[in-house]
């Protein structure tokens, strides 16, 4: 295997994940894909990485288990020791539990769910593999849209997500010592396979918040989860940890957390 940086990406099996693996492998990383079902998925993700020269690791965890997140660093520890020179140089923080619930609906198991998976695994794995990045690097949190509108029936999930907002503005500064970069991106609605995308009601209310008049679809995601992003530092980079936000045409809003957030 030739010395290729590696990148790991949550949530590779599917929407986003998948099109932002399938697009470092082409730019040159090693990648690897966590998921936590679908394996198939990944298995043509690796068939895709060997096509391209490179290598994609699956790794199966339920990141709302903690023990589970110690298992995935742990595997990535013996795939570094194992890369003959290859290192971490990023992460994709983007598997999720989507939509919902509601104010109304939400118990305690179903709010420890979200912030298990949506906040702390992203947190934790940000804490303890940013400690493996030796060279420095770059860290993605795909954060939502819907933490910036009001739809009270996601208010869960936009809660877990504007946490991971906070943290990755806090984070920066430390992280942006250490030589790495950390960004919020900020996808608006993105059809990712789930069965809401099909219902035409649903799907053209998600589509009215974008001047495109419909939702995204994951190719259209990728780039913004990770060319920008795992583009070198520049000289100075404090003035990259510097918080910004912008707006910018082509979306509904456009944002800038830590140098990138895309909204449309």
């Amino acid at each position: 295997m030739n010395s290729s940086p590696i990148v790991l990406v949550t949530g590779a099996s599917g929407g986003i994940g998948t099109a932002t693996t399938r697009l470092l492998l082409r730019e040159g990383y090693h990648v690897i894909a966590h998921y936590a079902e679908n394996l198939s998925a990944v298995t043509a993700l690796a068939e895709y990485a060997a096509a391209q020269g490179r290598k994609c690791w699956p790794v199966r965890a339920d990141l709302a288990n903690a023990a589970d997140i110690e298992q995935v660093i742990s595997e990535i520890d013996t795939l570094l020791g194992d890369s003959q020179g290859s290192e971490l140089v990023g992460i994709v923080n983007n598997a999720a539990a989507l939509l919902g619930p509601s104010l109304e609906q939400a118990s305690v198991e179903k709010f420890d769910h979200y912030m298990a998976l949506n906040t702390r695994a992203p947190f934790f794995l940000t804490q303890q593999l940013s400690l493996r990045m030796e060279s420095g690097g770059s860290i993605v949190n795909v954060s939502s849209a819907g933490v910036h509108f009001s739809n009270p029936g996601d208010i869960v999930y936009a809660i877990s997500k504007a946490a991971v907002e906070a943290f990755t503005r806090h984070a920066a500064e430390v992280l942006a010592s250490k030589n790495i970069r950390i960004n919020a991106v900020i996808p608006g609605f993105t059809d990712n396979g789930h069965p809401a995308f099909s219902e035409p009601e649903i799907r053209e209310y998600m589509g009215s918040f974008s001047v495109l008049g419909d939702v995204a679809s994951p190719r259209r995601r990728r780039r913004s989860c990770c060319l920008p992003a795992f583009k070198p530092f520049s000289t100075d980079h404090r003035h990259n940890a510097r918080h910004e936000r912008r707006q910018r045409p082509g979306g509904t809003s456009c944002g800038y957390i830590r140098l990138l957030a895309i909204l449309h």
